[in-house]
């Protein structure tokens, strides 16, 4: 049955549109009209929109192409159409000019090598005073992070401001949309939304900026500091740590190693599939013009954590030092719960019981610099976080954490390497006379274990305290996990699912469910299943590392049509399209996705296994014994996550695909 539409009350839109009429006439009343349309639900937000429709005021022209210019076509064809509307009804529709002005200067922050920034870009928009645009950016996946407007200031007080502030540099237009470009493609590529005010900004991404190597690292240069040469590598370590290429050939000397050169010689330091845990300077050798600087790091890749040794040998080069060759020296594997291993180090929790959960939200919105890392099964996890610029010291896994909390069904958890933060986390929750959460305990815990736990594999911190910690270095190959995307252009992601497509049903009038099977190891292999919703679509897989592939071969020329939404972990979700209606309408679907899920299970890393699957475990004496406690604890339908049991699948179809298996020496 279809849903119906939501409806909007009269009053609301016009009280709605008001406001609209009185804003559209300046920037900054642009900006708080987008504001108000975020703060509109997205599910709900189109029919809004065409519910504006309604009054035929010419300021409304206005707002529905700034909509245009800010959503592109996540919002174009609703307000295409209502465009039309009002041309029809002999409205003027001819499109406004949101911005006219001549550019004067930009000053930046001399900040670059942190991977953060500030430009503050005055225009001459014949009023009295100078239009100043504040920009904020991020060389990570936040891209243009912050932007606001500060109209009519006068240009002396802007000069003044920014010549007595520290670290300040000046740059023209080519330069300032260089660097706005740069951080709006890292919003592209990593399906993210830019700060709201594209409507203005969007001038300086229409400019064609194509300079040389030579001139992006001359720009680099002029908005990062002076470093000395331990600084540089753990600049460059710092740089890595956030795929910030663009950085990292600026540091490059073009005489000795030229970009092309260096992504060659050094492939693995920048392989996607790893990732960097700590990176260290450790040692400095140099005279004026050169310098050696020993270094060391600890990275993952495909569970499985290397320790290296290198050499950086530097060169001066015009008041700056860059990097010339660089020199591995050792490469060695490391056991994860050894004391080498960044993972094996202790830290801090802190288990509450909550409350209130709404009054707990209040106060943790209160917290300054917390963000949502992902959501979880039952909760969210949250970190805290803050800003450390002295690379006279490296970076590690917890570099710039200053504590991750953790909802998790009815119990709250504050992790922390300091006892003083777990302290002032507890005063800081407790300093309402009712407060929202109850201490139940404390725990020392080593940093895989607490990881381990922030992946939302446990329903409570006490099933991971009885989980061997041995198991926990293996990844769930069965953990369901699912990548939430927002629809902008519902024609290309149609066209995309119809080529990944194995499978497709209906659910109902507005979820499709899409299913891929591919050719893997000379038979069919499940990788991802795709849920299409009315303008939202979830790709969910089993593990981390069919996620990745899949994220890839979807995302692949789709930046433009998505926006990532998050990602989160569900214990049951394979099954979930399983609902009544759908197993009278399609009665072959619940054996079809109970083979599939069989056939995964098979041949999937397991906790329970020591990181094997069946399909290994059958193979020696000692995994058929793990194999058959695994079953044992199947039965009993342990509470333990990694053996969750599955309400869809008994346990004898488990056994007897391990002796189909068998029989058929697969």
């Amino acid at each position: 049955m279809k849903r119906k539409k939501p409806y909007i009350p009269r009053p609301v839109l016009k009280n709605l549109a008001d406001d609209i009429k009185k804003s559209v006439v300046s920037s900054e009343g642009c900006l708080s009209i987008l504001d108000m349309v975020e703060d509109i639900p997205y599910d709900i937000r189109p029919q809004v929109v065409d519910g504006l429709s309604a009054f035929h005021e010419p300021a409304m022209v206005a707002f529905f192409y700034l909509l245009k210019a800010e959503y592109g076509a996540e919002l174009a064809i609703v307000c295409d159409r209502v465009l039309e509307k009002y041309r029809m009804a002999g409205m003027d529709i001819s499109p406004p000019a949101f911005f006219e002005g001549e550019f004067i200067k930009t000053y930046a922050s001399a900040s670059r090598h942190t991977g953060r920034m500030t430009l503050d870009v005055a225009w001459d928009t014949g009023g009295s005073g100078i239009h100043m645009e504040c920009f904020y950016l991020t060389f990570n996946p936040d891209g243009i992070h912050s932007f606001f407007i500060i109209d009519n200031i006068p240009l002396e007080q802007y000069e003044r401001d920014r010549k007595t502030t520290a670290e300040m540099v000046e740059l023209n237009l080519e330069e300032t949309c260089y660097l706005l470009y740069e951080a709006f493609n890292l919003n592209v590529t990593h399906m993210s939304r830019p700060a709201l005010g594209r409507f203005m900004y969007q001038k300086y991404l229409d400019q064609n900026i194509n300079q040389s190597y030579e001139w992006v690292k001359e720009l680099m240069r002029k908005v990062s500091a002076r470093l000395t040469p331990r600084q540089v590598i753990n600049s460059f370590f710092n740089a890595l740590s956030q795929n910030d290429f663009a950085y990292i050939f600026s540091i490059v000397s073009g005489r000795q190693l030229s970009p092309s050169l260096f992504l060659e010689r050094f492939a693995e330091l920048l392989n996607p599939d790893a990732m960097l845990l700590e990176g260290q300077a450790n040692e400095v050798q140099g005279s004026r013009h050169t310098a050696r600087v020993k270094a060391q790091t600890v990275r993952v890749e495909n569970h499985k954590f290397y320790y290296s040794e290198y050499s950086f040998y530097l060169l001066y080069e015009l008041g700056y030092w860059a990097i010339g060759d660089i020199e591995r020296h050792s490469f060695n594997l490391v056991d994860p719960s050894s004391d080498q291993s960044p993972l094996s180090r202790q830290v801090l929790c802190r288990v509450f019981e909550i409350v209130d959960l709404e009054a707990l939200f209040e106060v943790l919105d209160r917290v300054d610099n917390i963000r949502e890392v992902e959501e979880l099964p039952c909760g969210t996890h949250l970190r805290i976080s803050y800003f450390d610029d002295n690379f006279n010291h490296g970076i590690s896994f917890m570099s710039g954490v200053i504590a991750d909390v953790v909802i998790n069904g009815d119990e709250l958890i504050v992790i922390s390497q300091n006892r003083a933060t777990i302290a002032d986390i507890h005063d800081f929750l407790n300093s309402e006379p009712d407060s929202a959460v109850v201490v139940r305990g404390d725990y020392e815990i080593s940093l895989m274990t607490a990881y381990t736990y922030l992946g939302g594999q446990y329903m409570s911190f006490e099933d991971l305290l009885f989980s061997p910690e041995e198991q926990n270095i293996y990844d769930d190959g069965m953990r369901f996990v699912t990548t939430r995307y927002l629809i902008k252009d519902r024609s290309r992601v149609l066209e995309r699912l119809d080529v990944l497509k194995t499978l497709k049903i209906k659910l109902n009038q507005e979820c499709t469910v899409y299913y891929q099977i591919v050719k893997e190891s000379g038979g069919n292999n499940f990788l991802a299943e795709y849920l299409l919703g009315p303008n939202w679509v979830n790709v969910s897989t089993f593990g981390e590392r069919d996620m990745s592939l899949a994220r890839q071969e979807f995302e692949e020329q789709m930046y433009e049509y998505l926006e990532f939404d998050g990602m989160e972990v569900s214990n049951e979700g394979f099954f979930d399209v399983l609902t009544s209606d759908v197993k009278k309408e399609h009665p072959g679907l619940e054996p079809a996705l109970k083979d599939i899920y069989l056939d995964k299970w098979y041949h999937s890393h397991l906790l329970p296994l020591s990181g094997m699957s069946p399909f290994e475990a059958c193979q020696t004496e000692e995994g058929s014994r793990l194999l058959w406690a695994m079953f044992k604890n199947l039965k009993q339908k342990s509470k333990t996550p990694c053996l969750q049991y599955r309400k869809n699948i008994d346990l004898k179809e488990y056994i007897r695909k391990v002796e189909q298996k068998k029989e058929g020496k697969q």
